[in-house]
């Protein structure tokens, strides 16, 4: 629910002699994908590391030996693994709340400063985290769920390939690099998760502060990735207004449209890197 009519404070500021305008993209930097890679999932993936050079070691001692209890010997080792897992994982949370934060204000200050520069409307001293606090705390929770899910692949994965080798009796140095590839695997998916991640809280909080601001409307911007929705692409530059009023009146030549559903829209389907654009739009002439 709007808190405040952006556009009416914009009127009262100053003259307004245009019709609308479109504010600039508010868009996290691409490097914050980085930082919650580094801060929450690189700790699990070298976790991981480190486990499988002691888990194919065992794979190898066992294939030589093949003993009676071997095979629990390498199941402890993996065991053994994920119980490191779930200690480091109490220490990944706060690490998660800082990045969601820090997220929030740059959003927050990119938006404060698009929102200035076209309309002198001040908002530096009126918003805050608080304002967003139930989407920053579903992030992380979220996060929270991805964590666990990315190191409860990676187990599965490599115990599914030491025990298959076993049953094929495969050689330690083959079994060996299939268990490295379960790990690179994990950790190229973090890497996209940490990516999309951004993309996603990035849009929602955009999308939470054009709604705050009393914003109705808005301009679809296409990621420029290499392998593109059709559909996405085919929205590029494209008007949207979440008001039925707007829906089929005209903006920049172009008509307005109704938005696509919800999960369809800008960020929100997995690996989309689209964006918007709020566009304040004054109904009637100053």
């Amino acid at each position: 629910m709007p808190s405040f009519n952006l556009a009416a404070e914009a009127k009262r500021n100053r003259r307004i002699r245009r019709k609308f305008v479109v504010l600039g993209e508010v868009a996290a930097p691409a490097m914050l994908a980085g930082d919650l890679y580094r801060a929450c999932y690189l700790p699990v993936m070298n976790l991981w590391t480190e486990a499988s050079k002691r888990i194919a070691a065992e794979y190898a001692r066992t294939l030589s030996a093949m003993t009676t209890d071997a095979p629990s010997d390498i199941q402890g080792e993996i065991d053994g693994a994920a119980e490191a897992f779930n200690r480091l994982f109490l220490t990944l949370t706060p690490s998660l709340r800082d990045w969601t934060l820090k997220v929030e204000r740059v959003i927050r200050n990119r938006w404060t400063r698009q929102v200035y520069s076209a309309t002198s409307v001040d908002l530096s001293t009126r918003l805050s985290a608080y304002d967003v606090a139930d989407t920053l705390e579903s992030y992380i929770a979220w996060n929270v769920d991805l964590v666990r899910e990315v190191s409860d692949q990676v187990r599965q994965r490599i115990a599914s390939r030491v025990f298959s080798g076993l049953t094929q009796r495969k050689p330690a140095r083959e079994v060996a690099n299939e268990i490295s590839e379960a790990v690179g695997m994990g950790r190229d998916r973090a890497k996209r998760i940490a990516s999309d991640q951004l993309s996603k809280i990035s849009a929602t909080l955009a999308d939470q502060r054009r709604i705050e601001a009393g914003i109705d409307t808005w301009q679809w911007i296409h990621s420029g990735k290499t392998h593109p929705r059709k559909e996405h692409l085919a929205r590029d530059g494209d008007y949207y207004s979440d008001n039925p009023a707007r829906v089929g009146t005209r903006v920049d030549g172009k008509t307005i449209l109704a938005p696509p559903e919800r999960g369809d829209r800008p960020g929100q389907p997995p690996y989309c890197g689209c964006r918007s654009r709020s566009v304040i739009i004054w109904d009637d002439e100053p």
